[in-house]
């Protein structure tokens, strides 16, 4: 039986591919400007350090704003979010466990 693909999965598989490979483009980067100015081993590693932490943190931007974004919309879809699905679950579960009881 072939496997369900998952989408939300594969989005995740793909943007830790986009990241993994950012930073190796970030890196290439650096060394080459390294490289090019001449910078000493403490200059340039300083200067990829900061390159580093620059993408990084507007990566974590870029997550929060997508993360927001994908709220809304799943909010404006009437999509229910995971702990609603979980709470009516319980609910669900408490009052099947009542029938049986009687």
């Amino acid at each position: 039986m072939a496997q369900q693909r998952n989408p939300f999965q594969e989005g995740l598989y793909a943007g830790l591919g986009l990241a993994l490979r950012a930073k190796e483009r970030i890196e290439e980067f650096g060394k080459r400007i390294s490289d090019e100015y001449d910078m000493s081993e403490e200059e340039g590693k300083k200067f990829m350090d900061d390159l580093l932490k620059q993408s990084e943190e507007t990566r974590t931007r870029l997550d929060e704003a997508i993360e927001k974004r994908l709220e809304t919309y799943m909010e404006q879809a009437g999509i229910p979010k995971k702990q609603d699905i979980d709470a009516l679950s319980k609910k669900l579960d408490d009052l099947e466990k009542k029938l049986n009881q009687k």
